[in-house]
C-alpha cells in the first residue's frame, strides 16, 4: 500500500510510502498501465497543454491527492518508468483508478493496451483489466463524456508562469477568499498554489503571512543545498496536509525587497484551520515580523501560539533559553509635560508626583543630524507637541534598554492618548520609522504588529519620510538678536494684539523663549510687570528661595503649549516684554502672583494695560498667605502704606510750592566727559586756577619718597600719580581690584583709572580739607542715552556731546543743585553771542535728535518754559528722524 502524494497528470501519480524514523519516506512515480490522458505542457520546453489536460488531472486528483491506495505494478518500459493498477479500496473490479477515469472520458485505453490482448500468453487478470477498461471506453463514447464530447466546454487556460503586474493584480484580488489548489510545498512557509480565477488558472508563489519555517533549498540550479534544522520535517507535514488539497487563498500584500515577480504574502485556510496558525502552534514556524503586517486581524494569535509553543521548547525552540510567559507590562496614568524629540518625551507621573522621561517603544524618529530628514524630525516633534503636550496619557512600560557608550539608559514605553497609539500616529504620517527586533528579542513595543502595519501602508502610500522628498529644517528668525532688531519687530507685534505663539523653553518663571511660527522668529520674553525669584542655574547653585517653584509652575503649564502673547515693550538686551496668556481670561503672570510665586514689580506694572489685575492676583495670594507671602502681615503693610501716603503728600505739597528759574552763570571748562550723561566741570575763572596750579605744586614737592603705605580702602581720598603724564594728584579709592590693582577717580579733575599700589601714597593732612576743583554735571532738562536708554544711540550721542564741549571754554547757568546728584547746567559757547537756549548746548544736542525733554527734572520744575522750548527741539528732531529718532519713536522701550 502508499499514499498519493500527488497526480501528475490525468494518468501518473507519486506515491510515499510508509515513514521510517525521521527520514523522509521513499517515493516512487507509477503511470497508470493501459491507459492515456491528455497531456499537460511544459513551460520550459515550450509546450502547450493538450485539451482537457487539466481537466483529467483535476479529475484524479480529487480521487487520489492524500489517500492511502493499493497498487500493482503490471509493466516497466525500457527507461525503468514503471506502470500499474491503483486501487481506492478493496475491490480490484471495481476500485480501479483507471476505470473511473476512461469512464468518465477523461482518458482512453492505449493501442499497446489493445494489442496486448491478441499477444499469446497473456496473463488473465491483465486481459480481464483491458477489457474492463476497452468497456468503459465504449460507454464513455455512446455517453459522448469528457474527450468524446464533440462540443465541449471551452477551458481556461493555465497560467504556470507570472507575467502580469504584481501590484495591480494584487490590487484587484487583495483581501478576496480565492479557491485554488496547492502545487508544490517548497518549504513549510513557501507554497506554488494554483488560483482558480474566473478567466483562467493561475500559478503563484505564495509566502505565508506572519511566519518563517526552517529553509529548505534543494536541487536549485546555480545554489548549494541548504536545510535547516526541521526544515524537511516541517515541510514533510505540510505536504501531508496540504500538497494538491482544495485550499482558500487571501492575498494580503508584496515581499519587501528583491523577490521574482509572481510572488505575493497571503494566508492558506483548509479543512482544519489556518496553515500559518498550525505552523506555529506546532513549533514549526516561528512568527516573521515583516510579513505578519499583511495580517488583516493582526498577529495577535500568532504571538499567543508562538509564546505557547516556546515554553514547550520543541522544534525550532528547542534550544530557546529566553524568558516565556512574562508578567504583563505594567500601565500608569500621567500628564504629558515635555516632547524632547521626535521619539521622547517627559510625563508626569499622577501617582508618585514624579517626572519620567520614555523614549516610544520600537519608534525610530528621523535623523537630525541630516539634512534631508532634519525637517521631518522638527514635524514629528511638533506633530506630538499638538497631539498631546498637558494631556493625560496611559503609559505601557514595555523594556529597558541599557546604557551603551553612544546612548544613556533608557526606559522605552507605549504611550496611548485617548486610547490611541502616539507613537502609531507618527507611523502612520510617515513621520518615523519602526525598529526591526530580532526574532527571539521580546523587548519590542506591545503594540509593534500595528506599528509595522503601520508603515507598510505609510510606505505604500509614501508619505513623510517614504516619499523621497529631502525635507530641511526650518531657520527661525531671532527677533531677540539685539535691541534694534527687536524693535524692529515690536510695532507689528503691538498692533496685532494678542500674537498666537508656542512657548519653546522655560528659563525661569518669569523669563521664557518663543517662537512665532507664523512669522518663523524665535525671541525671549519677559513677563511684564511682575518679578520672578531666579531660579537656580543647572548645578543646582544661584537661585533665589522660590525660583524653583516658579520655574516648575511656568514649565507645567506653559511650556510647549500654544499661547498669545501680547507684547508691551523691549528690553535694552533686546528681550520682549509683554504678557502671556494660557487661556482667554487666564495669564501666565496672574497665576505666578496668585500663587505667591511672583511679586508685583511697581516700576513695569505701571506701563502695564493689566496693572489692576496684577495687583489683584497678588492681593489674593497675600490674603491667603501663600508662597513668599506665607509670613505676611496686612496690618504691618497697611501701617506701612500709610507712612508712605504721608510722605508723598508731603512731597507733593512741597512740589507745588512756586519754584524760579535760577540765574547762577559760570565761566567753566569740562575737564572730564566721563559718558553721554556724565561730565565734570571746573571753575575757570584766575583765582580757582592758581590755586589748584599752586596745590599741585606743593603736592609734587611734599609727596613721601618712601613706597605705599597700608592698603588703601575704597572711599579713602589719597595721592596717586596719574600715569599718563607722571605727576602726583588727589584721588579717591573707587575699589580695590586683583593683583593688587585699585580703580581711582581724580578728584580735582574727574577723570578715573586703575593704577598699581605701587603708585599710590598717603595724602598729606593740609591737602584733604580742600573741595575737589572737579564738579559732577549733567545737561539740565534733557534726558540723553544710556545703558537703560536707547543703549544703541549712547555712542553716537556722546561722539555729539563731545565735539560741543571738548577743548573749549565756556559758560554755564546752574539750573538747579539737586542734594543729592550733579548740578544740572545749561552750557553755552560765548564765542556764538549772547546766551540763546536754542543755541545751548543743551538745544544743540536735543535738535540733533540725541536726547528726550525730561519734565521729571528738578531743573524742569525750576523753569518750565526752558524745558517746554526743550521740548519742542526734541519734537522737530523726532519728526525730522535725527539722531536715534532714524528709525522712529522709541520712547515706547523707555
Amino acid at each position: 500500500g502508499a499514499t498519493v502524494k500527488l497526480a501528475l497528470s490525468g494518468d501518473s501519480l507519486v506515491l510515499r510510502g510508509a515513514q521510517r524514523g525521521s527520514q523522509p519516506p521513499p517515493e516512487r512515480t507509477l503511470g497508470l498501465a493501459f491507459i492515456q490522458a491528455p497531456h499537460l505542457g511544459n513551460a520550459k520546453k515550450d509546450i502547450a497543454d493538450e485539451a482537457l489536460s487539466l481537466e483529467a488531472r483535476e479529475y484524479l486528483r480529487r480521487r487520489v491527492a492524500g489517500k492511502p491506495v493499493k497498487f500493482v505494478i503490471r509493466y516497466k518500459t525500457g527507461s525503468g518508468r514503471e506502470y500499474g493498477s491503483v486501487y481506492l479500496g478493496p475491490d480490484m473490479a471495481t476500485d480501479d483508478i483507471a476505470l473511473k477515469l476512461v469512464h468518465e472520458g477523461w482518458a482512453k485505453v492505449t493501442d499497446h493496451a489493445r494489442h496486448q490482448l491478441d499477444r499469446v500468453g497473456i496473463q488473465e487478470d491483465e486481459a480481464d483489466a483491458i477489457e474492463r477498461l476497452l468497456d468503459e471506453e465504449e460507454f464513455a463514447q455512446s455517453s459522448k463524456r469528457g474527450m468524446w464530447d464533440p462540443k465541449p466546454k471551452p477551458s481556461r487556460p493555465r497560467q504556470t508562469t507570472f507575467d502580469g503586474d504584481a501590484r495591480k493584480f494584487l490590487d484587484q484580488h487583495k483581501g478576496r477568499e480565492l479557491r485554488a489548489t496547492v502545487e508544490q510545498v517548497r518549504d513549510a512557509s513557501t507554497l506554488r498554489v494554483m488560483l482558480h480565477l474566473p478567466d483562467a488558472h493561475q500559478m503563484v508563489t505564495l509566502l505565508l503571512a506572519g511566519v518563517k519555517a526552517p529553509a529548505v533549498r534543494t536541487n536549485v540550479p546555480g545554489q548549494p543545498d541548504h536545510v535547516e534544522p526541521f526544515g524537511e520535517e516541517a515541510k514533510f507535514n505540510v505536504e501531508i496536509r496540504l500538497l494538491q488539497q482544495d485550499v482558500k487563498v487571501q492575498l494580503e500584500g508584496l515581499p519587501q525587497g528583491p523577490a521574482a515577480n509572481g510572488t505575493f504574502v497571503g494566508t492558506v485556510t483548509h479543512s482544519a484551520g489556518n496553515m500559518a496558525e498550525w505552523l506555529v502552534a506546532n513549533s514549526f514556524a516561528k512568527v516573521a515580523d515583516w510579513s505578519a503586517v499583511y495580517l488583516a486581524g493582526g498577529a495577535a494569535q500568532l504571538r499567543q501560539l508562538e509564546r505557547q509553543a516556546k515554553a514547550k521548547r520543541m522544534r525550532v525552540w528547542k534550544g530557546f533559553t529566553g524568558t516565556v510567559n512574562q508578567a504583563p507590562a505594567k500601565s500608569f496614568d500621567a500628564t504629558v509635560v515635555r516632547i524632547v524629540s521626535g521619539d521622547t518625551v517627559v510625563v508626569h507621573d499622577e501617582a508618585t508626583g514624579a517626572d519620567r522621561e520614555f523614549q516610544l517603544a520600537s519608534i525610530r524618529q528621523p535623523r537630525a543630524s541630516d539634512p534631508e530628514q532634519a525637517g521631518y524630525a522638527e514635524q514629528a516633534r511638533e506633530s506630538l507637541r499638538r497631539l498631546c503636550i498637558g494631556k493625560p496619557v496611559t503609559v505601557t512600560v514595555d523594556y529597558h534598554k541599557p546604557a551603551t557608550e553612544s546612548f544613556r539608559a533608557r526606559d522605552c514605553a507605549t504611550i496611548k492618548h485617548k486610547g490611541s497609539d502616539i507613537g502609531l500616529h507618527l507611523v502612520k504620517n510617515g513621520l518615523a520609522g519602526v525598529l526591526r527586533h530580532r526574532a527571539d528579542d521580546d523587548k519590542r513595543s506591545s503594540n509593534y504588529d500595528e506599528l509595522l502595519a503601520a508603515e507598510v501602508r505609510a510606505q505604500e502610500a509614501k508619505t513623510g519620510i517614504h516619499s523621497g522628498k529631502p525635507k530641511a529644517a526650518a531657520k527661525p528668525v531671532d527677533a531677540s538678536e539685539n535691541a534694534a532688531r527687536a524693535r524692529s519687530f515690536l510695532t507689528h507685534w503691538q498692533r496685532s494684539g494678542r500674537v498666537p505663539c508656542v512657548i519653546e523653553y522655560v528659563n525661569g518663571g518669569g523669563r521664557l523663549r518663543v517662537l512665532n511660527s507664523k512669522e518663523n522668529a524665535k525671541l525671549v520674553l519677559v513677563l511684564g510687570g511682575i518679578r520672578c525669584p531666579r531660579a537656580p542655574r543647572n548645578d543646582g547653585t544661584g537661585g533665589e528661595p522660590l525660583g524653583t517653584e516658579a520655574l516648575e509652575l511656568t514649565s507645567r503649564n506653559a511650556m510647549q503649549r500654544n499661547v498669545e502673547v501680547e507684547f508691551e515693550g523691549v528690553d535694552k538686551s533686546g528681550s520682549f516684554i509683554g504678557t502671556v496668556w494660557l487661556s482667554k481670561e487666564q495669564s501666565l503672570a496672574e497665576m505666578l502672583l496668585e500663587q505667591g510665586l511672583a511679586s508685583v514689580f511697581d516700576a513695569s506694572a505701571e506701563h502695564s494695560p493689566h496693572k489692576a489685575r496684577l495687583y489683584a492676583a497678588e492681593r489674593t495670594a497675600k490674603a491667603a498667605r501663600r508662597g513668599m507671602w506665607a509670613d505676611y502681615d496686612a496690618e504691618a503693610e497697611a501701617r506701612s502704606a500709610a507712612e508712605k501716603a504721608k510722605a508723598e503728600e508731603e512731597h507733593a505739597r512741597a512740589g507745588a510750592q512756586e519754584l524760579k528759574p535760577r540765574i547762577e552763570f559760570l565761566d567753566v571748562v569740562v575737564s572730564e566727559l566721563a559718558s553721554s550723561t556724565s561730565l565734570f566741570i571746573q571753575i575757570a575763572n584766575k583765582a580757582k586756577v592758581a590755586e589748584l596750579e599752586s596745590m599741585m605744586a606743593d603736592l609734587a614737592i611734599e609727596q613721601p619718597a618712601g613706597g605705599p603705605g597700608p592698603v588703601p580702602k575704597a572711599g579713602q581720598l589719597v595721592s596717586a600719580c596719574y600715569t599718563a603724564g607722571d605727576e602726583w594728584h588727589r584721588a579717591r579709592i573707587v575699589k580695590a581690584l586683583p593683583n593688587n590693582q585699585f580703580e581711582v577717580s581724580y578728584v580735582d579733575f574727574g577723570n578715573a583709572e586703575v593704577v598699581s599700589a605701587d603708585r599710590i601714597r598717603a595724602l598729606p593732612a593740609k591737602f584733604a580739607t580742600a573741595e575737589p576743583y572737579a564738579q559732577p554735571a549733567q545737561l539740565a532738562f534733557l534726558r540723553l542715552p544710556s545703558d537703560a536708554f536707547a543703549a544703541d544711540y549712547v555712542a553716537d550721542a556722546y561722539a555729539a556731546l563731545r565735539q560741543l564741549v571738548e577743548g573749549r571754554q565756556l559758560v554755564a547757568n546752574v539750573e538747579a543743585r539737586p542734594p543729592n546728584g550733579p548740578i544740572q547746567l545749561t552750557l553755552y559757547d560765548p564765542a556764538l553771542g549772547r546766551p540763546v537756549l536754542e543755541k545751548s548746548i543743551n538745544g544743540e544736542i536735543a535738535a540733533a535728535g540725541f536726547a528726550i525733554a525730561d519734565q521729571r527734572a528738578l531743573a524742569s520744575r525750576h523753569n518750565s518754559a526752558a524745558a517746554a522750548k526743550l521740548e519742542e527741539l526734541v519734537g522737530a528732531a523726532r519728526a525730522a528722524h535725527r539722531g536715534m529718532w532714524e528709525y522712529g519713536d522709541i520712547t515706547a522701550d523707555d
